[in-house]
């Protein structure tokens, strides 16, 4: 549904509140004093309208409320003229772009088209196309006119028509009128011309080289009618708006007499006439309020009620003008359930305030509220029941957080010594006979991988970048298993005991005299493969972690480097008449060199955030714990610094990647 005039030619009206009070359901607006200044273009001098620096209260508008007064009318709404309507019919269908292309594109001259003075139209090695159908296919109507399913479109199906191998990219689009001009290599733009007359979206383009001059996507010069469209839109926003208290009043919009001589309702049914001429007044909006900051100082509040809205997809716009917004009225429209706020589940992440008085919804579904609570996070208020108290949206934000994860020392729950047992030894051999290890731990069914992480992890800023090339050729990072990296699990003693061959000798600290060079985690575990076929539910294991360091030495430069490692083995039962223990799966990761940090009993907060920034920022520790210091150790506030001055910081600051 769709806002609507004033039925059997009444005189179009704006009721004024009584008594001094607000409107049901309405957020409260008045009227600011003085006469709005509109500069040489017709936009709106927002320092004279908010008085200089004067701060404004930004919580939800409370207090009374004066009327406006309307507009002195006769017994119908003004008949505008023909060519009016068609200049409105084309600014509000014009699709997505600049402000001015939005209202120059159906306004100006059709003739008066720019081309580049003195330069070439294609340049050597590119081409622009001019693809005509935009404008008459089915796509116009979504979100943002249909421009991006039409790229898309155009790239695919040029790549499978010329059956080429390489994607097509089309470098740079704009609209121009009925024409959508691109730019793509000349190699790409003779595939896409291969297009010409397919069929798209209930249409059929027509694609040519352009050869009569090409428009630039720069803001065209607007004809005088363009100019006073775009001003009464201006006029019709001004009196709408209220500076003192952020208020845009887009209540009622279907009685209001000035869109209604401009046209507006004219021809125009449905859904489509809210959306279009929705599009049309933020468009202006965009054109008064230039900037997210602007936008978010001068728009707190935003009333749509009584325009007979039941969706929220004929009011896109407004969330991609005001995403900040604080506060919405929707009271006195159409919504009957849920589905007609879907759109905005994932939007809106700052709304406080929602009101949805007098609509269908609350007597269809009583419990809208606690959905619509999950939706927005930071909101507090529906239809005038609190849901949430500020102190509530606080904890559930910094819940969201990430916080350092509390290290309570290593957790070790072993089976009769055979973790213990195996890990010494293990280690040991590891360092002094692979061969031997391999052949007594692992079977053909073992499997081993090793990875090397991205080395970005916290390091002391004078320990030198060890080189990873004696890794990276056997390294399955398991992000993305290609079917190289697939081939990099090694299965098998053999194949084990290979790999091992071809990796750089170690050399680990000594389980018993540094175990402070370690942390190690045992648990048991159930359900593993037994090898002798006697327990068809599986039998129990363990399942080990070690995280420690190591020293070792590339074959190629006989140059030693320190190196942190993590590695997950799981033990079960060995196949009979061999060793009683057998490795199932061996996963050996390695990143660069950080001291481990040992816990006992509760851990120094402190180092807690140097290690979490560390790891978010890719700084060493050194220079983490300087940018926590500048901020007195406030986290979020570290964060804040480090995005603001990360460009200045000296490549010593960061901890270089491996691969």
């Amino acid at each position: 549904m769709a806002p609507t005039g004033p039925r059997n030619g009444a005189a179009p009206s704006r009721k004024p509140s009584g008594g001094g009070k607000t409107q049901r359901g309405g957020v409260a607006k008045r009227r600011a004093g003085g006469p709005l200044r509109v500069d040489r273009d017709g936009d709106l001098e927002m320092d004279s309208i908010t008085g200089g620096n004067k701060r404004a209260n930004n919580s939800a508008p409370t207090g009374p409320a004066r009327s406006r007064k309307p507009a002195p009318t006769t017994g119908r709404a003004p008949k505008p003229t023909a060519k009016a309507q068609q200049i409105i019919n084309k600014v509000i269908t014009s699709g997505s772009g600049s402000l001015s292309n939005r209202i120059s594109n159906g306004i100006a001259n059709p003739s008066a088209r720019t081309t580049r003075s003195g330069r070439q139209i294609n340049a050597p090695n590119s081409m622009t196309l001019k693809v005509e159908g935009l404008k008459t296919s089915k796509a116009v109507n979504n979100e943002g006119g249909g421009l991006k399913e039409l790229l898309t479109f155009l790239e695919r199906k040029a790549q499978h028509v010329g059956k080429v191998t390489r994607p097509i990219r089309i470098k740079k689009s704009h609209v121009n009128g009925d024409f959508v001009y691109i730019t793509a290599s000349k190699e790409d733009a003779e595939e896409i011309l291969k297009l010409n007359n397919f069929g798209w979206a209930g249409t059929t383009l027509s694609i040519s080289e352009n050869s009569d001059g090409n428009p630039t996507a720069s803001e065209p010069t607007i004809s005088s009618d363009a100019a006073e469209i775009k001003q009464q839109l201006r006029n019709i926003l001004s009196v709408r708006y209220n500076p003192e208290i952020k208020l845009l009043d887009l209540s009622a919009l279907g009685e209001d007499a000035g869109l209604q001589s401009m046209g507006f309702f004219s021809g125009a049914t449905g859904p489509e006439k809210m959306v279009k001429m929705f599009r049309a007044l933020m468009a202006i909006c965009d054109g008064i309020f230039k900037t997210p900051k602007e936008r978010r100082d001068g728009v707190v509040s935003v009333s749509l009620a009584g325009n007979n809205i039941d969706d929220v997809l004929q009011i896109m716009a407004l969330s991609e003008t005001f995403p900040e917004l604080v506060n919405l009225d929707l009271s006195r429209n159409q919504f009957r359930d849920l589905k007609g706020l879907q759109k905005w589940r994932h939007r809106l992440r700052h709304m406080q305030t929602l009101l949805l008085n007098d609509n269908p919804i609350e007597i269809t579904d009583p419990n809208y509220k606690v959905e619509l609570t999950s939706w927005f996070p930071k909101l507090q208020h529906i239809s005038g029941i609190q849901v949430r108290t500020p102190e509530q949206v606080a904890a559930e934000q910094a819940a969201l957080k990430p916080t350092p994860i509390p290290q309570s020392g290593p957790d070790f729950r072993d089976i009769g010594g055979i973790g213990e047992g195996f890990i010494k030894e293990f280690m040991q051999m590891y360092d002094i006979d692979r061969q031997a290890l391999a052949a007594k731990y692992y079977d053909d069914q073992s499997t081993f991988s090793v990875a090397v992480a991205n080395s970005r992890s916290p390091r002391r800023s004078d320990t030198p970048q060890p080189s990873w090339s004696a890794y990276i050729k056997y390294s399955r990072n398991h992000t993305m298993i290609t079917a190289q990296r697939y081939q990099r699990l090694f299965t098998g003693t053999s194949l084990i005991y290979g790999i091992w061959q071809k990796l750089p000798p170690t050399r680990h600290p000594d389980l018993v005299t540094q175990i402070d060079k370690y942390m190690i985690d045992c648990h048991p575990i159930n359900g593993l493969a037994d090898p002798t076929g006697r327990e068809p539910n599986g039998t129990s294991g363990l399942i080990i972690t070690i995280h420690g360091e190591f020293e070792d030495q590339d074959p190629g430069t006989m140059k030693t480097a320190l190196r942190s490692f993590s590695r997950t083995l799981i033990l079960g039962p060995g196949i009979p008449e061999r060793n009683p223990i057998r490795v199932i799966s061996d996963m050996l990761s390695l990143k660069a060199h950080s001291p481990l940090q040992q816990q006992s009993g509760e851990q120094d907060p402190r180092q807690q955030m140097v290690l979490e920034l560390s790891k978010q920022t890719s700084m060493t520790a050194e220079y983490s714990k300087l940018c926590l210091e500048g901020v007195n150790w406030n986290f979020d506030q570290a964060l804040v610094a480090f995005t603001e001055k990360r460009a200045q910081l000296p490549p010593e600051a960061f901890a270089t990647a491996a691969i």
